[in-house]
């Protein structure tokens, strides 16, 4: 998979590991079932969109860290969602360099 191809991100500069965290987290949605198209604006209130097989949406700003959050206090350290991304449900894709994934807020994995 993707994981031989995407190994040491805190190698890569700050716009690559930008970059390297997206394209990870369209892979980890699209092996979970989901539609997934990326935002071509290079600003802007989400990195991605992941629609299920059920029709539901869920818009994603993808955020590297370098060190996993313990908890979701630690979370809200690394990013304050917006005032437009909390009016557009815009959920936070974290991802660290091992490859954890939390996402804030939570949803609902449904296994189809």
């Amino acid at each position: 998979g993707c994981s031989r191809l995407m190994t040491e991100p805190e190698l890569l500069s700050r716009h690559e590991k930008g970059a390297w965290a997206e394209t990870w987290a369209v892979a980890w949605l699209f092996e979970r079932g989901f539609w997934v198209a990326r935002n071509i604006a290079a600003q802007g209130p989400f990195d991605v969109i992941a629609v299920s097989k059920v029709g539901e949406v869920l818009i994603f700003d993808v955020k590297y860290v370098s060190k996993p959050p313990k908890d979701r206090v630690d979370i809200r350290s690394y990013r304050v969602r917006s005032d437009l991304q909390k009016t557009l449900n815009v959920r936070l894709f974290i991802i660290d360099h091992k490859k954890e994934v939390t996402i804030e807020p939570p949803f609902e994995e449904n296994d189809e």
